[in-house]
């Protein structure tokens, strides 16, 4: 059930959705870009290197295959990050068109909400992917595995939990204006 809505949109909302919108892309597509270049050009010793990991690569000198791995694991996140993104530009689009309780919107919010959730779990596991994928290419005795959660990861966790919830106060709101617009 498609609806608009039936009092007026201020048009500076409509315009700060369009160009969030657009902003979002553009970050999707840049994030999708340098996260995995970055492992390539950067320095090692620049990589950011998660959860206390910083002193098992202290000193390494990365070749093209650890490279190639840890550009690979990072970019598992940026692939989620990235189609969190693409949902909340389709949401700002909604409501850059006047829509704020469209089905397109309450479907963006369940979209976000998973990408979110994904995010989550790929970020949890990038730290112990990323020193398995680098470990396996050292020599027996240098080897590590890390495991952590940050309270970063925890944040996204809640945000997460946070779009679940306003996708059903959302769909609660359609649910009002549906029947408003039934009495009028």
């Amino acid at each position: 059930m498609e609806l608009t809505s039936t009092f007026s949109v201020s048009t500076s909302l409509m315009r700060s959705a369009r160009r969030l919108s657009r902003f979002t892309v553009v970050l999707a597509g840049l994030i999708l870009l340098f996260v995995p270049v970055q492992y390539f050009v950067v320095d090692a010793a620049s990589i950011p290197a998660p959860y206390g990991m910083t002193a098992q690569l202290a000193g390494l000198e990365w070749t093209l295959e650890q490279r190639a791995l840890a550009a690979l694991v990072g970019f598992l996140p940026a692939i989620a990050i990235a189609f969190a993104l693409v949902a909340l530009s389709r949401i700002c689009r909604q409501y850059a068109e006047g829509r704020l309780f469209s089905d397109a919107v309450l479907g963006g919010y369940r979209r976000l909400g998973v990408a979110l959730v994904v995010t989550t779990v790929l970020n949890w596991l990038h730290p112990t992917l990323l020193g398995l994928a680098l470990a396996l290419t050292l020599p027996p005795g240098k080897r590590f595995l890390t495991v952590g959660i940050s309270s970063n990861d925890m944040l996204l966790a809640l945000l997460a939990a946070l779009v679940f919830l306003l996708g059903a106060v959302m769909q609660v709101a359609q649910r009002v204006q549906s029947e408003n617009a039934e009495i009028v």
